[in-house]
């Protein structure tokens, strides 16, 4: 057992320890130092990342730490996938509700091949002048006040549902989710425009084509999960216009994109849908083929990957490490330690042969020693040293020989003991500065990847919003040939316009794109992700902004829209027409706003304000619709009055004309009776729809009469009128009576309380500012004051202007004299090997001591002088830069604040432009389609054009704030990141900063710590 022992033992002596020994003794000593200067720093770092790489980094070694194997030199592609994410899973697909419909739902007739050639916005198929209005659920229509005095123009919607779902101004409203969405349709009607007007001004339907449109637009309602409209029956205020058909973008121009563009759009449902309408056989399934399947990424994904791959972090952690480990060493000088070399044994074996005399000798010389630095800069020695000296066949015959000298030597040095400690007090500093450095490299690369994070959004952003504006310019482009082949209406020039707008809105898209293409591979380099390696984002934020800004404009239209109700009111009290009009399109508006707010906040229940706005919805379409059967009825009853003769024609169709508007009052009230709760009769729905189709047979067979001229009927045609008049007037005084006065002074103050009622409902719900940016209300000299106390980078320029003034001191110390003073103490003993006395024993043969004072006069010190000189003017300019720092510091601060009061004022700028640009954009289509005054081509084209820019405008205001905002924290240190390196408040649109802390609880040592363990000079310690 002993034997084993000592053999063990040996081996250890001879061999020494195990790599993997001293690998884990040198992180034990960096992990008790990093905690020390933790403590010595109040926390104020965070706990040590070491330097061992997580097994799913690219970088993870899979060879011993101790032995790594050389990698294989063939360069491979496509070898890291994303491993498992704490963060979330970029694997998951996400959801998208219209592609998760069933496929029975989903497949769609296809277009007519003759329309995709010639390109028209609206097909031949749309061009009737069909009086009939289906008002039974699932017939979409509504009546008008059309041209001329009192004239009263309905017209049938027939289109099939993939194409009803869109509203007259999809076109220029779903340019993006952000353009304006106006609130949902009540099902009793709809406003319809018919474009078709302008290429074929007198196209008609016989009955059977009347009849066919009826049907299929009933099938159209049926099918729910394919209308989409986005008006409201009372909110277009836009009357003696028609339904719009969304015809498909011709396969070819989706051929004309590059391959990788489709995909890119094909994230955004608005362009989904567009693709559905080119091809109308695509199922669900085969969309999701060419959407991209590559990982998508959210911003905390992309920073714990970053954690785990990035290059840069990966050396700053090596980095401290590394300064820890020189610290390691310099503590050890001041322990008393074995010397690192001159500690063993040999054997020498000597022949020798001189004068015909052999001698054969063997010498085992044996050494070793310690030594170390004591607090007061003295350096201590102790050495053993001990040779047996084997003769073998001297003059003596065989003899042994042992010497033994055992030395202590001390010195201090008088006059440079702060030279001597130098080392150590700059490697115990630099672990604080790359510490922090460290910190802020993290915390500066969790800005620049959300910057990049925000820019690919908005480039994103970018590409729907150029998707749409293709689609709508190429749209004006082909409806604009069409007109020019077909009817010759606009002057070649402006084909020409339309085509030139078209092919540079293709030229920003596929721009765009390729922009998407090469971001996200700077975005995989500062990861450290392969730039081969497929990827992309997850939009749901980009949804979230686009939310929040739907609501931001949508509100902006509310409060302009409410400011022109409060004008018009003051400069024409007695237009009863227009402010119910106004009240109407405000709280239709208002009711869009509610539901974005809805969708933000997460809730599912209607508030209370939304029930109250589509209370007040149908009571200002009951009264719209009131004023519209007294203008008829006041028409009617002057011309049936008037002394000309009166033709059965004009007669039919004033009785017909209030009778349709008397239709649509009782179908309201209705309406608004079940909303309030009332009385409400189910004869009175089956009266409604009974008297509908008395309406329907009536049209139809007036217009049997004219096509065949049998003009012998009409008389019987305008009595069977007069009596569906008599009818209707009946049930609409039953429902309307207790609704509205027949008073018509009671009734304008009804119009009056109303408008007054909606108003005062705006003013109280838009009280709330969700949806906007909040204000830069930040305290500018509490920001700098915060920066200046938390910026780790300027407490590292605090302690290296420490460090250049101690530099003075130890260059000062050179400049004077050098006086050192040693004492030495030799034992030696020398002994026979048969001498039966101790072999180690000293005191008989005694021993040498020597004490020595050394003086070196500074007779010649003039490189030491430069040095010294060097050093005061070393202390100045860190000074100086110190003072640069802090004034950069404030600054950048200042700078913050500035650039986010000039977003958050821009993207107010923005939000009005867009809704101004918005209203502009529909005012100049249907001027330009229906032929009003000057309106031409280019003034369309600088419309859109305008509205283009303005939704560009408000999604990069919106980001740069929040860009900026990051900013701020970073520039004021108030980041603080997670262990995956993600800063959950990055997504707190809030700009309230932290509280202002004591300066020395964020700075306990300003100008850094000096080791306890040493003796310094006082004014080393005075200026620490």
């Amino acid at each position: 057992m002993c034997f084993t022992l000592l053999v063990a033992v040996s081996a250890s002596v001879v061999t020494g320890c195990s790599r993997k020994y001293y690998r884990t003794q040198a992180d034990r000593d960096v992990a008790l130092i990093y905690a020390e200067k933790r403590a010595e720093e109040a926390c104020t770092l965070p706990p040590l990342a070491g330097i061992d790489v997580d097994p799913r980094s690219r970088f993870y070694d899979p060879s011993p730490d101790d032995c790594p194997a050389l990698p294989v030199p063939v360069p491979q592609l496509f070898g890291y996938e994303l491993p498992e994410l704490v963060t979330g899973d970029p694997r998951q697909t996400p959801q998208r509700s219209d592609l998760e419909t069933p496929e029975a739902v989903e497949e769609l007739p296809a277009p007519d091949v003759e329309r995709l050639e010639l390109g028209p916005l609206a097909g031949p198929g749309n061009e009737s002048r069909s009086r009939t209005e289906t008002r039974s659920a699932g017939h979409f229509a509504r009546s008008s006040s059309g041209d001329g005095e009192g004239a009263t123009r309905t017209v049938s919607l027939d289109v099939p549902s993939d194409v009803a779902s869109e509203s007259s101004t999809e076109v220029v409203s779903s340019i993006s989710d952000m353009a304006l969405v106006m609130p949902q349709p009540a099902s009793e009607v709809e406003p319809v425009v018919r474009l078709a007007q302008l290429i074929r001004e007198d196209a008609q339907r016989d009955d059977a084509q009347n009849e066919a449109a009826a049907d299929e637009a009933a099938a159209a309602a049926g099918d729910g999960s394919d209308w989409e409209s986005d008006w409201d029956p009372t909110t277009d205020d836009r009357s003696g216009t028609e339904q719009l058909r969304i015809v498909p973008i011709p396969q070819q121009f989706w051929e004309q994109l590059p391959e990788t563009c489709v995909p890119r759009m094909l994230e955004f449902e608005s362009v989904r849908k567009e693709f559905r309408r080119s091809y109308p056989d695509v199922t669900s399934n085969g969309l999701k083929g060419l959407l991209s399947d590559a990982p998508r990424l959210t911003l905390p994904m992309i920073t714990e990957l970053a954690t785990l791959n990035n290059r840069a972090i990966q050396t700053q952690k090596e980095r401290l490490y590394r300064a820890a480990l020189v610290l390691s060493a310099q503590r050890y000088e001041y322990v008393l330690r074995p010397r690192r070399r001159g500690n063993g044994s040999a054997v020498n074996y000597t022949h020798v042969r001189l004068d015909s005399t052999t001698r054969n000798g063997l010498v085992i010389p044996t050494e070793t020693g310690v030594r170390a630095t004591t607090a007061m800069a003295g350096q201590f020695l102790a050495s053993f040293a001990n040779s047996v000296v084997f003769t073998f066949n001297g003059p003596q015959g065989f003899a042994a020989n042992i010497g033994s000298d055992l030395v202590f030597d001390f010195q201090q040095t008088i006059f440079q003991r702060d030279v001597v400690f130098e080392g150590l007090t700059q490697a115990e500093r630099n672990v604080i500065y790359v510490a922090r450095d460290l910190i802020r490299a993290q915390r500066s690369l969790f800005v620049d990847l959300a910057t990049d994070y925000y820019q690919l959004l908005l480039t994103y952003r970018a590409i729907e919003i150029s998707s749409q504006d293709y689609f709508s310019n190429l749209r004006a482009f082909l409806q604009g040939r069409a007109e020019y082949l077909q009817a010759g209406r606009i002057p070649r020039v402006q084909v020409d316009q339309f085509e030139q707008n078209a092919l540079g809105s293709r030229s920003s898209l596929v721009g765009d794109c390729n922009s998407l293409e090469s971001a996200l591979d700077r975005l995989k380099l500062r990861i450290g992700l392969p730039p081969e390696m497929p990827l992309n984002l997850n939009l749901e934020e980009l949804e979230s902004l686009t939310t929040s800004d739907e609501l931001t404009v949508t509100r902006q239209l509310v409060m302009r829209t409410r400011q022109t109700l409060l004008d018009a009111a003051q400069t024409r009290l007695g237009d009863r027409d227009a402010a119910v009009n106004g009240a109407t399109v405000l709280i239709n508006r208002l009711r869009e706003t509610l539901r974005v707010r809805r969708k933000i906040e997460g809730i599912t229940e209607e508030s209370d304000a939304e029930r109250e706005t589509e209370q007040l919805g149908l009571r200002l379409a009951l009264l719209e619709a009131r004023l519209q059967s007294d203008q008829m009825e006041s028409i009617r009853s002057r011309e049936l009055k008037s002394e000309l003769p009166r033709e059965p024609l004009i007669q039919f169709a004033r009785t017909i004309d209030l009778v349709e508007s008397k239709l649509s009052q009782a179908q309201r009230a209705a309406l608004l009776r079940q909303n309030l709760g009332l009385h409400s009769d189910v004869a009175d729905a089956v009266e409604i729809d009974s008297l509908d189709e008395r309406f329907q047979k009536l049209r139809r067979r007036w217009d049997e009469a004219i096509e065949s001229r049998e003009l012998n009927r009409l008389p019987e045609l305008v009595e069977a009128a007069n009596g569906l008049l008599e009818a209707t007037n009946t049930l609409t005084a039953k429902l309307v009576g207790d609704l509205l006065p027949a008073d018509s002074v009671e009734f304008e103050n009804v119009i009056v309380q109303t408008v007054a009622d909606t108003v005062a409902l705006v003013d109280r719900v838009e009280t709330s500012d969700v949806g906007g940016l909040d204000e830069v209300e930040v305290e500018e000299n509490r920001a700098m004051l915060l920066a200046l106390y938390q910026r780790y980078d300027l407490m590292n320029r605090r302690g290296e202007l420490a460090d250049d003034r101690r530099h003075i001191k130890l260059a000062a110390d050179d400049l004077r004299a050098i006086l050192d003073v040693s004492a030495t103490q030799t034992l030696t003993a020398n002994r026979l090997l048969s001498d039966p006395s101790a072999p180690f024993d000293f005191s008989r043969d005694g021993g040498v001591t020597s004490l020595s004072l050394s003086l070196d006069t500074p007779l010649n010190r003039r490189l030491e002088r430069n040095t010294y000189r060097a050093a005061l003017i070393d202390y100045q300019a860190g000074r100086r830069a110190l003072i640069e720092l802090e004034d950069q510091i404030k600054l950048a601060v200042r700078e913050d604040l500035r650039q986010l009061r000039l977003q958050r004022n821009q993207y107010e700028i923005s939000v009005a432009r867009a809704a101004l640009a918005y209203e502009r954009v529909v005012s100049t289509r249907l001027q330009l389609q229906l032929a009003v005054g000057n309106v031409v081509a280019r003034d369309f084209l600088e419309a859109q054009q305008a509205y283009t820019s303005a939704l560009n405008s408000v999604a990069r205001d919106h980001i740069s704030f929040i860009r900026g905002r990051i900013e701020l924290f970073f520039d004021t240190e108030s980041i603080r990141l997670d262990a995956n390196g993600y800063w959950s408040g990055g997504q707190d649109e809030s700009l309230e900063l932290p509280p202002l802390p004591d300066f020395y609880d964020a700075n306990p040592n300003p100008y850094g710590r000096l080791p306890a363990r040493v003796r310094y000079s006082e004014e080393v310690r005075r200026n620490h």
